[in-house]
């Protein structure tokens, strides 16, 4: 099948992660997959050259450049594909644009709580989470318009869980934004070095909290204790740096970090936000409330102490990312979602593919 794949961003997060990882496992499944892209996302070598993978990068200002559009829609147009999946809502609203041009149906994962403003074009939404579908029901999306299908992770599961060890180790990562509840974490590790824990935190991500969290470590008097590692590349290595992987956010719709930490074998403490909450349970990690310390610290110090509890959770944890939540589980759900929705539209218009030349400013690989 020919897809194209539209994400606008230029930063790596969850939902860019999930653009990367769903274009290359569909063009290793043999789909023939056109990946349209800011020209300068981050991660776009990644993309290019890859046997299956066509990348049409462009120059996207904002929701007001429709000489964007135009580009995209051509370039769309051209390869003909069967179906388009967006990603975000620049994405969505773009693939929106493009669809009469491309003469296909237009899919999007929501990834977040959208502003349906932006999804006028969407044939289907992939909700990610059960909360997510309540959400569009909620405002207005047909039930027969909504499929729910969880992110995946590409990661490798490790043959066995890790055991935590002394001193305890644990390990976060993100983007350095309120929202991340890197602060939270902070004056919990505080908490848990005055519960007498040997603890080590290596802390990865960068963003404009990165200073303040800095500052916020020195005062606390834990910045001996704390390992500011940057923008995280390579996370599986990463990773490897601790025994416990923790997840303070405030507001997570998902996590595709929990999911890489549950391939890796790691014990989990996490906050009670809204993908932790329906991905993982008292049997696969520990549970701390939103924003605060002294639950987060508690669950912190339970999973030092207790490292026959710690390895049973991240057993129980990595059981279930390779049941529920892997590539090769998650992938061909998506393909059927294609399947169905190409089934149920009608085929293309050869009117609406005539502009088949890219125009300038396009790069095609």
């Amino acid at each position: 099948m020919k897809i194209t794949q539209i994400m606008l961003s230029k930063g790596f997060g969850g939902g860019e992660r999930y653009f990367l990882d769903l274009c290359l496992a569909l063009a290793a499944r043999g789909h023939q997959v056109q990946a349209v892209c800011h020209r300068r996302f981050e991660r776009i070598g990644d993309l290019k050259g890859q046997r299956g993978i066509e990348v049409a990068a462009v120059d996207a200002l904002g929701m007001w450049d429709v000489r964007s559009v135009r580009q995209m829609a051509a370039a769309a147009a051209e390869f003909a594909p069967a179906v388009m999946h967006s990603h975000m809502a620049r994405g969505a609203w773009a693939g929106g644009k493009m669809g009469g041009r491309a003469g296909a149906p237009l899919v999007a994962t929501t990834h977040n709580y959208v502003d349906l403003k932006y999804y006028g074009g969407v044939h289907t939404f992939i909700a990610t989470t059960h909360d997510q579908a309540v959400y569009l029901a909620d405002n207005r999306v047909a039930a027969d318009r909504i499929v729910e299908i969880p992110n995946f992770s590409s990661f490798a599961p490790v043959a066995a869980a890790v055991r935590p060890g002394d001193p305890a180790r644990f390990v976060a990562f993100g983007r350095f934004v309120t929202k991340k509840g890197f602060d939270v974490l902070l004056r919990a590790l505080r908490k848990v070095c005055d519960a007498g824990v040997d603890a080590r935190l290596a802390l990865g991500g960068s963003g404009p909290e990165a200073a303040a969290l800095e500052s916020l470590a020195r005062e606390l008097g834990v910045w001996e204790r704390v390992r500011f590692a940057g923008w995280v590349h390579d996370v599986a290595a990463f990773l490897r740096e601790g025994e416990v992987f923790v997840l303070p956010s405030l507001d997570e719709p998902f996590g595709i970090v929990m999911l890489e930490a549950m391939a890796s074998g790691r014990a989990i403490v996490t906050s009670r936000s809204q993908g932790p909450s329906e991905v993982l349970d008292d049997a696969t990690c520990w549970f701390a409330e939103l924003g605060d310390a002294d639950t987060l610290a508690r669950a912190m110090i339970e999973a030092a102490r207790d490292p026959d509890a710690a390895e049973s959770r991240a057993t129980a944890a990595l059981a279930r990312y390779v049941g529920r939540y892997h590539e090769d589980v998650v992938v061909p759900r998506i393909e059927a979602v294609y399947a169905s929705v190409v089934d149920a539209s009608p085929g293309p218009d050869p009117a609406r593919r005539r502009l088949h030349t890219v125009l300038p400013g396009l790069r095609r690989r």
